[in-house]
């Protein structure tokens, strides 16, 4: 009997030579897809066994606690794996990369907080301005610009002056456009309203309320908030341990709660850090180069 080879080897000679080459090209192609399989196995394990030996692992910048051995994005916020160097391991394929303690002091200290709406009910702050008399029946009150927002044109409110605050005098927003007045706020005009008695003379200083309403606001904690001479900003992270400066504009400032109105620069979730801002500024400053300080760059 004739074993399996030899029969093997009988069938394909037998076989037409168009038949024989095409299954001859065939095993050679399986043989080579075979070869580049094991060869791809064997570099991904080479490369996971460098990675690891080097001390590197890929961390979430958003979420230090999401790890992993390979680059890809967070199953949290869809980010992208940043690569850092494990704990002490320093080694010449880890070099530059950013040491996990770093991450860890992020974690740990709760540095980074997020931009969020809030709900201003009617008893958290009056809608209430200091205000003065100009000529020609006209109250001028100097509100921040989130609360201007909330007073429509036409909208009543009441004067009073300092020496007589029981004292009230109807007026009504007129429709000028508020005239700004620094960072945070701007003047808006209000016309006396025609009433019995003598109305407040020209000069005179007191308060202009209008009635209190709820409102929707855009706000991060104050302790976020930096100042320099070309306008108030915060920091946002953008590594591990790394942050670049946002340019915001602010409304009103809740001190006693600890938060401030953003207008604009930011939007609802953004990240920014929240402790140790000016530490982290400073140190951020030491390392910036001149196009990161550049104010036009968005």
């Amino acid at each position: 009997m004739r074993n399996s080879t030899e029969t093997s080897g009988t069938a394909l000679a037998e076989l037409p030579p168009v038949s024989r080459r095409f299954l001859v090209a065939s095993r050679i192609l399986l043989l080579v897809f075979a070869f580049g399989a094991v060869a791809a196995a064997a570099i991904i394990g080479l490369q996971g066994h460098t990675a690891a030996r080097a001390g590197i692992e890929y961390v979430c910048p958003m979420h230090p606690e999401v790890r992993a051995a390979e680059p890809g994005p967070c199953p949290i916020c869809h980010m992208k794996l940043e690569a850092v160097a494990r704990g002490p391991a320093r080694s010449a394929e880890a070099a530059g990369l950013v040491d996990t303690t770093a991450v860890e002091n992020v974690r740990k200290h709760k540095i980074i907080e997020f931009a969020r709406k809030r709900s201003l009910l009617f008893d958290t702050r009056d809608l209430r301005a200091p205000a003065s008399v100009d000529a020609g029946g006209f109250v001028t009150a100097l509100y921040y610009d989130d609360q201007i927002a909330a007073i429509a044109e036409g909208e009543q409110g009441t004067f009073s002056t300092a020496g007589a605050p029981d004292v009230r005098f109807p007026v009504r927003r007129t429709g000028n456009a508020p005239a700004r007045w620094d960072r945070s706020t701007s003047r808006v005009r209000f016309r006396l309203e025609q009433g019995r008695g003598r109305r407040p003379a020209p000069g005179q200083a007191g308060w202009l309320e209008v009635p209190r309403k709820s409102r929707e606001v855009l706000t991060v904690p104050a302790s976020a908030v930096l100042q320099s001479p070309q306008g108030p900003y915060v920091l946002t992270p953008i590594g591990p341990y790394s942050f670049a400066k946002r340019r915001i504009e602010i409304g009103e400032t809740f001190s006693k709660q600890g938060f401030v109105v953003v207008l604009s620069g930011l939007g609802v979730h953004e990240p920014v850090v929240s402790r140790a801002t000016f530490f982290l500024d400073a140190d951020r400053r030491l390392g910036a180069n001149a196009a990161e300080e550049d104010w036009s760059s968005p």
